[in-house]
């Protein structure tokens, strides 16, 4: 009876740790995405590019209300892409035209300002700064979040990156209007 009772905790005890030992491989592979830094993977993406695309990181442009810090902007024949990046974790909710939208972490329910309307201020500076009409396509990348609602085509998870790029193939910008804006550009970047 001694014999059965022992051989019983041990399968018990054997069934815990494999239950703690696949809990911790669940949390650790679920925490994998997010030990890499979302600008880096961002970068990483944008580094893909071909030398069409001219990209220009952490630019500065001074407004009536102050500065808007601009994550990235990329200059190619096909128009002045303006990326805003989110690295919030955890499920988007909303509507486009929200000013607020939700997020959800772990059962936890947040707001976060509409990365969308950011993401026009930063156009209207640059227009206001480059004083040409040009061809701005604005870009807001989540790195980690699950976006629930469709946000429209200028809101995407950072895998899409390059194919949102390649959406755009019909030059549109002169090259001498790309270089004015490169080298206004040189002059902002942080």
């Amino acid at each position: 009876m001694l014999e059965i009772v022992s051989l019983y905790w041990i399968k018990i005890f054997a069934t815990f740790v494999v239950f703690v030992v696949l809990i911790i491989f669940f949390i650790r592979s679920g925490s994998e995405q997010s030990s890499i830094s979302g600008a880096i993977l961002i970068r990483n993406e944008l580094d893909r590019l071909n030398g069409n695309y001219k990209v220009f990181s952490n630019v500065m442009v001074h407004t009536e209300r102050g500065i808007s810090h601009i994550p990235y902007v990329v200059v190619c024949p096909y128009g002045i892409f303006v990326i805003t990046c989110c690295h919030y974790v955890g499920k988007v909710s909303g509507h486009e035209n929200d000013p607020e939208w939700n997020i959800k972490i772990r059962g936890v329910k947040e707001t976060m300002l509409n990365p969308l309307w950011e993401n026009r201020k930063h156009i209207n500076a640059l227009e206001k700064k480059l004083g040409l009409e040009l061809p701005f396509i604005p870009l807001v990348i989540f790195t980690y979040s699950k976006l629930i609602n469709d946000f429209g085509p200028a809101a995407i998870r950072v895998r899409r990156l390059n194919d949102f790029f390649s959406g755009y193939g019909k030059t549109l910008i002169s090259q001498t209007d790309q270089n004015s804006v490169m080298n206004t550009l040189k002059e902002y970047r942080g």
